[in-house]
């Protein structure tokens, strides 16, 4: 006997055959056993989600000759024929070949006689929205008012194209794409049953490439059987879809949680040297971070795993609000990815951008490794000599031993902070905070409750990186969560900018022009456009 694929041989033969579209099979089930059965049925969903096994399920349950039934036998001549693809009284039509309404009126003229071996005559009609106009127009009458022993069963992956007059004459099902998980079980069964080995973590990697589609899953996973040579393990698979594993996508997260510049270009390099789809690796690194964000939103019960753990861990290491922030930023760089020189570019400075949010541009020179540190100090030619000489007047000044402060330059915390001029976690935790103490090493701050997510060790670890060179001996940070009465320099900062934006919006109004322009003409100044001087 001759070899059958896979997403052939283990096509559903009957409603309990069927996975992940529960509400479709028990809506159809119930129909069937209480009698109450529609004349059209509309399945919409995307490729490979199971609308035609469907509407052949539902062709064998109306034909049995058993009786219809939720539970056709599967053995009597009907079952077998249907499953053949030949029995007679079953209908299949591409509309996508056959558009016109002529080839409709001609498949219609059918429908007025009799079943010739089975109870209904069932026409199954894929892409229906590939008909013509003309084509619906001439369906409808017969769509509408169907002889009795005639079942309608459409399918389409574009419902929206469908004309009102056909969707109102249908019962509409949707299916619903599969989660990778779900895949991932679906295949292990298979390949249980055909007695091929695999690993776990490969099936993950096929179940998601599959975006949803059994039938794609499992020609994926004929072909990974291929590539294995009777086997589907890892790196075949990571190999044969250009896949990015979750370990490296783990590694990469932690260098940005820990702001490693140098660990983060040497995994893309390696992740290059692999021959990794990117697109795919970016694709994969939103998924994860929305797991992660899941974790820091509902808890760690929240995932289970063998990467349960790791994910826990980069939840703690992770602000709430850098992971949303790396989210989009990945979505972006996927959809950028194409307008980038290469795409191992274009990967590498979405995961910089990811950087530049985590403030991991802050560090001192001297903490970069030796042969990036001579990069910075020797700029490229094409750079301008404006440019050029920033840069080296920035490394200069990284690179001069930085005079250490006393208890009274610190005493003033505002005017401190605002001299030191930090930027990235430790600006943003050190401008929001108060100065309770500062004795003997022991630096105590006060955040108010809605910045209370600041007193994460991250934020604590980056102000105190900040802040060890500049004082003397060393330094503990203390972060309690407070109302304190003395204003932060973030919000000092922030009524100095309501007070400019107040001043100008009262020197526009006084202007002698703007009066006689609003006398004249009745012209009004939107509060919303005016903007200080100094901000523009």
């Amino acid at each position: 006997m001759s070899h059958q694929v896979l997403a052939r041989k283990w096509r559903p033969r009957a409603f309990a055959d069927v996975i992940g579209q529960d509400h479709v099979v028990r809506a159809l089930a119930n129909a069937l056993d209480t009698g109450r059965i529609h004349h059209a049925y509309l399945l919409t969903g995307t490729r490979g989600v199971g609308k035609t096994t469907l509407a052949r399920i539902l062709a064998k349950a109306l034909n049995c000759e058993t009786g219809v039934t939720s539970r056709p036998c599967g053995q009597c001549r009907a079952c077998v024929e249907i499953d053949a693809g030949r029995f007679v009284d079953l209908l299949e039509v591409d509309a996508a070949t056959n558009t016109k309404v002529d080839e409709m009126r001609e498949l219609l003229e059918t429908a007025q006689y009799a079943p010739v071996s089975g109870r209904y005559k069932v026409y199954i009609i894929d892409e229906v929205h590939m008909l013509s106009k003309s084509a619906f127009n001439a369906m409808l009458k017969t769509l509408e008012e169907p002889p009795g022993h005639v079942e309608f069963i459409l399918a389409t992956t574009d419902p929206q194209r469908l004309p009102i007059t056909v969707l109102s004459r249908c019962l509409q099902f949707n299916l619903k794409n599969l989660p990778a998980g779900l895949i991932a079980k679906h295949l292990a069964i298979v390949l249980g049953t055909e007695g091929i080995p695999f690993e776990p973590p490969a099936l993950e990697l096929i179940g998601r490439a599959a975006e949803g589609s059994v039938r794609d899953s499992l020609s994926l996973l004929d072909q990974a059987i291929a590539h294995g040579a009777g086997k589907v393990g890892i790196d075949n698979v990571s190999e044969m879809l250009g896949a990015l594993d979750q370990s490296y996508l783990f590694t990469l997260l932690r260098a940005l949680a820990s702001c490693d510049a140098s660990a983060l270009i040497r995994q893309v390099d390696q992740l290059g040297e692999r021959s990794i789809s990117f697109d795919n690796a970016l694709r994969d690194m939103a998924h994860l971070l929305s797991r992660i964000a899941l974790v820091q939103g509902a808890g760690s019960e929240a995932v289970e795993g063998p990467d349960a753990a790791s994910l826990r861990d980069l939840a703690t290491r992770l602000p709430v609000e850098l992971v949303q922030v790396f989210f989009q930023i990945a979505l972006l760089g996927r959809r950028d990815l194409a307008l980038a020189p290469d795409e191992q570019t274009g990967f590498t400075m979405t995961l910089l951008r990811m950087l530049a949010f985590a403030g991991g541009y802050s560090r001192p020179a001297q903490n970069l490794a030796p042969s990036r540190a001579v990069a910075a100090a020797a700029p490229p030619a094409y750079l301008s000599a404006a440019s050029s000489a920033i840069t080296i007047q920035e490394t200069t000044k990284a690179e001069t031993p930085v005079a250490p402060f006393g208890v009274a330059d610190i005493d003033n915390w505002a005017s401190f902070v605002a001299r030191l001029q930090l930027n990235g976690l430790a600006g943003m935790l050190a401008k929001q905070s108060t100065m309770l103490s500062y004795t003997n090493g022991v630096l105590e701050l006060e955040l108010p409750p809605e910045q209370k997510h600041l007193a994460e060790r991250i934020y604590v670890d980056k102000l105190k990186s900040e802040l060890q060179p500049r004082l003397a001996g060393n330094l503990r940070i203390n972060v309690r969560i407070g109302g304190s009465a003395v204003a932060s320099l973030a919000a000092q900062e922030t009524a100095a900018q309501n007070n400019r934006q107040l001043a100008a919006e009262q020197s526009i109004r006084e202007d002698g022009f703007i009066q006689a322009l609003r006398t004249e003409f009745g012209a009004e100044i939107p509060a919303a456009s005016v903007r200080p001087a100094s901000d523009s």
